[in-house]
């Protein structure tokens, strides 16, 4: 929240307060005209609420048991979220599941062409041994490495020669 009013993303800024119920919308161009760009968003806030009846000055004592605080905030446009090229089409999943069996332990990669999610898959076999792997188009299950099975150690061995 400590940014500048030149980091905001354009939109509406909006000024609430609990305890006096008073309430102020602007928009991003309008508090950057009045205050200039150089303002902290923190800075913008005392300003806009320093006629409150409860607000208390920079380094006053905290309000005691029975009396009101200014508790106005301040609530600023989401940031822009940058936007990733995605390819065609669907993506594959390569997962691990339980040594147990019965969930999925890990979701590795989340990958686009097949050739690099088969990859991913032939890699991830070989680093979980005792796991199955599975690469999975949403819910269709492109390829599977089954559990490998437990050794039976109850077996004989070899039987002696007569």
């Amino acid at each position: 929240m400590a940014g500048l009013l030149r980091d905001i993303q354009p939109g509406r800024v909006y000024v609430d307060c609990s305890s006096c119920k008073r309430s102020g919308r602007y928009t991003v161009t309008s508090l950057r005209e009045r205050f200039g760009p150089d303002m902290s968003t923190l800075d913008v806030l005392r300003t806009l609420t320093a006629s409150c009846r409860y607000q208390r000055p920079p380094g006053s004592p905290p309000a005691r048991k029975y009396e009101h605080l200014c508790l106005a905030a301040i609530t600023l446009p989401p940031p822009m979220r940058p936007t990733i090229p995605v390819p065609p089409g669907v993506p594959y999943t390569v997962e691990v599941w339980t040594e147990t069996g019965g969930g999925i332990e890990a979701q590795l990669a989340v990958i686009y062409p097949i050739d690099m999610a088969r990859a991913a898959f032939r890699v991830a076999c070989e680093l979980w041994p005792k796991h199955e792997v599975t690469l999975r188009d949403r819910c269709r299950i492109v390829e599977k490495r089954e559990r490998p099975a437990a050794p039976a150690s109850a077996a004989p061995a070899d039987p002696p020669p007569p």
